[in-house]
C-alpha cells in the first residue's frame, strides 16, 4: 500500500476512532473531528488504579532546577517536555533495564512537574518500558553504521522521545484538527508546480500542515513520517516488523529525511500556514459548542457570534503567550550576556584593554532586552478586520458560501543564476555596512574588540528572538500587509542580521558551554542526590508508620 493511500490510517488508528462515511468526505473527517473532541471532553472513568508518588519537596527542587535549565535554552513552551524526554534519555543513554529507565524517567518528569504527581498509572512504567525495549535493535544497529552513528543515535533519539511523550499525553484533538485541515485543505487545492513530484504531495502536504497547526519541530515530524510509512509500530508491532526497521535502518532514516528536507517544504508550510488560521477558531468554536455545534453552523447570526468570541479570547491568550515569551527571552539574554560578561568580557576590559569604564559592561547587559521588550510590546493585531476575515474563510471552508479554489505555485527562485550571485553580494555588503557603522560607532564610545563582538552577537539573537515573537502573530491574522519604505529599509539593513541570529540560535545549542556543564556535569549527580532524598524522606515515612 502506497503512502499516500493510508496517509490518515495512523491518525485515525491512534485516536482510536475510525470516521465512518456520511456520503461527503469532507463531512466525514469533520465528523470524526468532533467525535475526538466529544470523547476528549467525556468525564474520565475513575478506577482505583495505583498511581505514581513523588515528594512534593524534592520535587520543587527539580523543578526549579529545570527552570534554571531551560532559561539556558530559549524555546516553544510546548516542547520544553519532549526536550526533557530527550535529555534524559540522552544522558541515559545504553542503559539494557529498560523497567529501572522507564521508572527513573518517570519519575524524573514528575519531579520537573512536566506530569502531575499521584496521577501517572503504575501501568505506565511498563508501556513506557515497551517503547524503549523496541528501539533497542534500532540503536544497536545505528551502531554499527560506522560515521553515521552520532547522526543516527541522535535521529532515533528524536523519534523515541516523541513516542514517549505521544503515549504519556496523546494529543488527540491536535491530531484530530491535522486530520480535518490536511483533509480540507486537499479537496480544494490545485497543484500549478512541477517541482513536487505527485506521489510526493500529500505526504509533503501533510509535513506542511503539521508544521503550520500544531508547530510540529523536527523531532516530532521525524516520528509522525515514521509512522506514516510503518502504522503499526506505534502500536504494539511484531517482532518481524522491529527486525525490518532495524535492518533497513539507514534507508528509511534517508527516506524520512529527503521527505523533511524537500526543496518546496518551507514554500509549502507558509502557503499553508496561511489558510490553517481559521481551523484553529474552527477547534475553539466546536470545543465550546460541542452539544449543539450543528444548529450554531445552521445559525449565520449564531456562528458569527461564537466566532467573534473564539477569535477574542485567542487574541487574549496571544497577547499573555507574547509577553510570557518576551519575559523567558529577556531572562535568557540577561543570564547568558551576565555570566560571559563576567567571565570574558569584564576581564579582558581590566586586563588586556586596561579599561575601568562600566559603560560597556552596562550598555551591553542592558541594552538587549530593551530593545526585546520594545519589539515585542508593539505586536498588533488588526483584531476587529482579522475576525471578520476569519468569518469569511469559516464559511468558505464548511460550504456555508462560496468554496475557494486554493492554488499552490512556486516563482522562480531569484537565487541561482547571475542575477542570484548579484542579489548574495549586495545582501552580504549590507551586512557588512551594518556591522561596519554599529561597530565605527560603539568604538568612539570606547568599546574594546571584545564588548563590539558580544553587542553584534546579542544584537542579532534579539533581532531574531523579536522577529520570531512578531512572527507568530501568524497564527492567528489571516493577511499580511505589504509595508512601506519603512519595511523595505528594515528588509535591506536588518534581515540579515536577524538571519544571522537565526543561524546563532540554531547552532548555540552544540557550543553552549553552559548547558553542557548543566546536563553532564550538574544534572546526573542533581537527579541522583534528588533520588536519596526521595528514599531517605520515604524510609522516615514508613518508620513513622510503624509509631
Amino acid at each position: 500500500m502506497k503512502i499516500k493511500d493510508r496517509l490518515f490510517l495512523p491518525i485515525f488508528n491512534f485516536i482510536g476512532w475510525r470516521a465512518k462515511i456520511f456520503g461527503d468526505m469532507e463531512e466525514a473527517y469533520l465528523k470524526a473531528f468532533l467525535a475526538t473532541i466529544a470523547r476528549s471532553q467525556a468525564p474520565k472513568e475513575t478506577k482505583e488504579n495505583e498511581t505514581i508518588s513523588v515528594s512534593e519537596t524534592v520535587s520543587a527542587a527539580a523543578s526549579v532546577y529545570e527552570n534554571v535549565r531551560n532559561a539556558l535554552e530559549y524555546d516553544e513552551e510546548h516542547l520544553l517536555r519532549r526536550n526533557a524526554i530527550r535529555r534524559i534519555l540522552k544522558r541515559r543513554f545504553g542503559e539494557e533495564d529498560v523497567i529501572s529507565l522507564s521508572s527513573d524517567l518517570l519519575h524524573e518528569l514528575i519531579w520537573a512537574r512536566y506530569l502531575p504527581n499521584n496521577a501517572v498509572p503504575t501501568k505506565t512504567l511498563d508501556e513506557v518500558a515497551a517503547i524503549l525495549r523496541k528501539f533497542q535493535p534500532l540503536f544497536v544497529q545505528a551502531e554499527e553504521a560506522g560515521k553515521n552513528t552520532h547522526h543516527f543515535n541522535l535521529w532515533l533519539l528524536d523519534v523515541l522521545s516523541t513516542e514517549i511523550e505521544y503515549k504519556l499525553s496523546p494529543p488527540l484533538v491536535e491530531e484530530g484538527l491535522v486530520g480535518l485541515v490536511y483533509q480540507n485543505i486537499k479537496s480544494r487545492l490545485e497543484w500549478a508546480t512541477s517541482q513536487i513530484k505527485p506521489e510526493d504531495r500529500e505526504l509533503q502536504l501533510y509535513v506542511a500542515v503539521h508544521r503550520a497547526v500544531l508547530k510540529s519541530n523536527r523531532a516530532t515530524l521525524r516520528y509522525r513520517v515514521f509512522v506514516l510509512y510503518f502504522p503499526d509500530w506505534s502500536k504494539a508491532p511484531t517482532s518481524e516488523l522491529v527486525e525490518h526497521v532495524a535492518g533497513r535502518l539507514p534507508q528509511i532514516i534517508e527516506t524520512v529525511e529527503n521527505q523533511l528536507n524537500h526543496s518546496s517544504g518551507e514554500r509549502l508550510f507558509r502557503f499553508v500556514r496561511q489558510r490553517s488560521v481559521a481551523f484553529t477558531i474552527l477547534r475553539d468554536v466546536c470545543e465550546k459548542h460541542s452539544g449543539d455545534i450543528e444548529d450554531i453552523l445552521s445559525d449565520e447570526k449564531r456562528f458569527r457570534q461564537a466566532v467573534a468570541e473564539a477569535a477574542a479570547i485567542r487574541y487574549d491568550k496571544f497577547r499573555v503567550r507574547v509577553h510570557r515569551s518576551i519575559i523567558r527571552a529577556i531572562v535568557f539574554i540577561l543570564f547568558t550576556k551576565s555570566i560571559l560578561a563576567l567571565l570574558v568580557e569584564l576581564p579582558f576590559d581590566r586586563l588586556v584593554a586596561k579599561d575601568s569604564s562600566w559603560t560597556p559592561l552596562l550598555t551591553n547587559i542592558l541594552f538587549h532586552p530593551l530593545v526585546l521588550a520594545v519589539i515585542g510590546l508593539t505586536v498588533h493585531i488588526p483584531e476587529k478586520k482579522n475576525t471578520e476575515l476569519l468569518f469569511a474563510e469559516l464559511q468558505s471552508v464548511l460550504g456555508l458560501d462560496k468554496v475557494k479554489i486554493l492554488r499552490f505555485s512556486q516563482r522562480r527562485p531569484w537565487a541561482k543564476g547571475g542575477m542570484g550571485i548579484l542579489f548574495a553580494t549586495l545582501y552580504s555588503l549590507a551586512l557588512l555596512l551594518f556591522v561596519g557603522i554599529v561597530s565605527y560607532i560603539l568604538h568612539s564610545f570606547d568599546f574594546s574588540i571584545v564588548s563590539i563582538f558580544f553587542f553584534l552577537f546579542f544584537l542579532s539573537l534579539v533581532t531574531f528572538f523579536g522577529f520570531k515573537i512578531r512572527g507568530s502573530r501568524r497564527e492567528l491574522v489571516m493577511t499580511e500587509g505589504t509595508g512601506g519604505w519603512g519595511s523595505a529599509l528594515f528588509d535591506i539593513f536588518f534581515l540579515p542580521v536577524v538571519r544571522t541570529g537565526r543561524w546563532i540560535s540554531i547552532r548555540a545549542p552544540r557550543v553552549n558551554i553552559l548547558l553542557f556543564f548543566l546536563d553532564f556535569i550538574i544534572e546526573a549527580p542533581f537527579k541522583a542526590a534528588i533520588k536519596l532524598i526521595e528514599g531517605w524522606l520515604a524510609f522516615l515515612r514508613e518508620k513513622k508508620e510503624e509509631i
